[in-house]
């Protein structure tokens, strides 16, 4: 029996939002130790860490205890709610679970590559290439081409995974594929078994189905870092990881699994996020899939 309206959200109020975190990573000496004991903290003498809520009634007492240090040692980092992954519109997602590799990585065929592919070799022939630079790595177009992979992935259960060096790209199992994501008109591509060039069984790539048709409203206190690529005329972003994700300035097209129209990443990394709705964000949830973080924009 539906509950009414007022105990509805009196359940929602009870669930906790975004929390602020900061984790403290020092080499701590005794006098330090002894004095994070007395506030409830337990740390080792030497290199050790800790984490502490914002809220916590003794965070203003450690802040200025470490305060020469600050800058340094402390890693702010929100943590998201339930309640703020339903409630959001859309998500940025990257995967935690990994898949080994993108081959080729063997440095004596790599090291026979020219630029920009001796660097990164995973892309070869698997994207155009629409600009290099030395500084800012490259600048893909339209994928062409098949991802590499050792061998069959070892799934743990039904997962959504990435591999190391193309984290923007997502890996699922042939079956939740085809439950999930083929429902909602995502394509899908094989996977190569680098050593014999044939299709793996038991893994497909997930294709993004375009580009945000929206800009992303970028705050600045939302970004670590800014760089204008003069040459590719374009603006790539670090975000910071304590707020919620940046929100659209309008409707990004009728997209449930998409790339955003801006640039992330450092120094040679230039790839664009990875956005899903809270359509997909549903079915995901019901489902149990696992293997990703979300950052959800606000509502």
């Amino acid at each position: 029996m539906l509950k009414p309206l007022q105990e509805q959200e009196s359940i929602f109020s009870n669930i906790k939002v975004m929390k602020i975190k900061y984790r403290i990573v020092k080499n701590f000496n005794k006098e330090e130790q002894d004095e994070l004991e007395r506030l409830g903290i337990n740390v080792s003498e030497g290199w050790d860490s800790f984490e502490i809520e914002e809220n916590n009634q003794n965070f203003e007492p450690i802040k200025n205890m470490l305060h020469k240090d600050w800058d340094n040692v402390a890693q702010k980092k929100g943590y998201f709610s339930e309640k703020d992954r339903s409630l959001a519109p859309y998500l940025n997602i990257y995967a935690n679970k990994m898949l080994g590799y993108a081959k080729p990585d063997d440095e004596s065929i790599v090291d026979e590559y020219e630029y920009p592919f001796d660097i990164y070799p995973y892309y070869k022939g698997v994207f155009e290439i629409i600009n290099t630079d030395k500084q800012f790595g490259i600048l893909r177009g339209n994928q062409i081409g098949y991802y590499s992979l050792e061998d069959e992935p070892n799934w743990r259960g039904n997962e959504i995974a990435s591999a190391n060096n193309i984290e923007d790209a997502f890996f699922v199992k042939p079956e939740v594929f085809e439950k999930i994501f083929r429902p909602l008109n995502i394509k899908s591509l094989p996977v190569i078994n680098y050593k014999t060039q044939t299709k793996l069984e038991n893994v497909v790539q997930i294709v993004q189905q375009g580009i945000s048709k929206s800009h992303l409203i970028i705050n600045k206190t939302q970004v670590k870092e800014k760089t204008h690529i003069v040459n590719w005329d374009i603006d790539k972003y670090v975000l910071s990881d304590d707020s919620y994700y940046p929100s659209f300035d309008s409707s990004p097209g009728e997209f449930d699994f998409f790339y955003t129209h801006e640039y992330f990443g450092t120094g040679g990394l230039t790839e664009r996020n990875t956005i899903i709705s809270k359509k997909l964000y549903n079915i995901l949830k019901t489902n149990n899939i696992k293997g990703l973080n979300y950052y959800p924009m606000k509502e």
